[in-house]
């Protein structure tokens, strides 16, 4: 790839300050259409049913975290010295040459069966006889009606699996827990961003926004309603946002996936599609007839250790995710403010969870220069990014504990 291909493609991924102003007053107007009809807006803004928490939830509980390259299921354990994760196991959704329980031949029975082994693998050599309640982070766009129970709206993140979509999750995984006889009770259900959120709420009471940058990209927040009624957490779903500019790599990324349309921001953001986007960059820069496989993490190292030329467009990628990133949270922060009347944003945490945020360079740089941009920055100075690492295990089984 020569470096006037690379400067060209670099552009590409430039957005200006002016395009990322008119996309979060545009986010800020889709929030406010899905939480008076969610069927209006190109976000879900799921209402959730959980309280925060108040950092005195004391007991055992199971976690389980679906939504990632890996499941993971954990023994975790809320006490007065904080979370203490007892045991966890992780398998991979997919291993070569093996198996891969993600794709349009796995039935639903299998795909549960594998995540109600992983549960019982988890509790190996602890008592069981009363039964666990159980958390799930699920991480993909549901409808609740309560804390419980979810219908998985839609599959994201190239996840196929028949026979899922309209149902309620919990009730299937409890099938299979039956049918591993696994004596563990599933008592709630929450997107990964929630998990996030509880986790540093249990942490640091008045904590309000959590965010997944990963595999996947999602933000929920604790809505005020301004006082007007009761607060409640919702789940934004992010990645679903309509409406930015795609350039002609995200068309062809897009027109490429498992749901043409669907995810629009998310394909721009998250891990699992910069590495879709520079393999797709590669092939038409060296005229390779086939399409290599990069991930997020070969972007990461081509940032860093790549030719000039690979610097450049992985540099680009990943700076222009983080504006974006930015860009949304802007939006969250903007709206929270105006629904309590509140002229600027005050100080407060942004609690975030996930190895793009946590390991790409680039990022946080990036983070916090769009923020000052389209905030102030005195309002970006006083926001913090605390990194809640496990906070999908343990905010489930927070969760797990309030359900219960």
């Amino acid at each position: 790839m020569e470096k006037i291909f690379a400067d060209r493609v670099a552009k590409l991924f430039d957005v200006p300050d002016a395009q990322l102003r008119e996309g979060m007053t545009d986010f800020m107007k889709e929030m406010e259409r899905g939480l008076k009809n969610p069927t209006a807006s190109t976000l879900y803004m799921e209402p959730c049913y959980v309280a925060l928490p108040t950092g005195r939830e004391r007991g055992r509980a199971v976690a389980l975290d679906f939504g990632g390259t890996n499941a993971r299921a954990s023994l975790v354990e809320l006490a007065a010295d904080g979370l203490r994760v007892v045991r966890q196991v992780a398998r991979p959704l997919r291993k070569a040459g093996a198996y891969d329980v993600t794709t349009r031949t796995t039935t639903r029975e299998a795909l549960f069966d594998f995540l109600a082994s992983l549960v019982a693998e988890a509790l190996a050599g602890n008592d069981t006889a009363q039964a666990l309640p159980l958390g799930h982070t699920f991480s993909y766009g549901t409808h609740q009606e309560n804390l419980h129970d979810a219908r998985l709206i839609v599959w994201s993140k190239e996840i196929a699996v028949p026979g899922v979509e309209g149902e309620l999750v919990n009730a299937l995984l409890a099938d299979a827990l039956r049918r591993k006889r696994v004596n563990v009770r599933p008592t709630a259900i929450l997107n990964d961003t929630v998990a996030v959120l509880l986790a540093a709420a249990f942490r640091a009471p008045g904590t309000a926004i959590g965010t997944i940058y990963a595999t996947g990209f999602n933000s929920c927040y604790l809505e005020t309603f301004g006082g007007k009624q009761p607060p409640m957490v919702y789940n934004i779903e992010s990645g679903s946002y309509g409406h930015f500019p795609q350039n002609d790599y995200d068309k062809v990324l897009d027109a490429a996936s498992a749901k043409p349309g669907a995810q629009r921001l998310e394909k721009q953001i998250s891990g699992r599609y910069l590495g879709e986007l520079m393999s797709r960059i590669v092939q038409d820069g060296d005229g390779l007839a086939e399409l290599p496989a990069f991930t997020g993490e070969d972007v990461s190292r081509f940032a860093t250790q790549g030719t000039e030329a690979e610097q450049i467009v992985a540099r680009a990628l990943i700076r222009r995710s983080a504006r974006l990133a930015a860009m949304s949270l802007a939006a969250v922060l903007r709206h929270r403010a105006d629904a309590d009347g509140e002229a600027r944003i005050a100080p407060q945490p942004l609690a975030i969870d996930g190895s793009v945020f946590e390991h790409m360079p680039v990022v946080k740089e990036a983070m916090r220069e769009t923020l000052a941009t389209l905030l102030s920055p005195e309002e970006a100075d006083g926001l913090t990014f605390p990194l809640e690492k496990d906070a999908s295990s343990t905010g489930a089984a927070i969760a797990a504990v309030l359900g219960a």
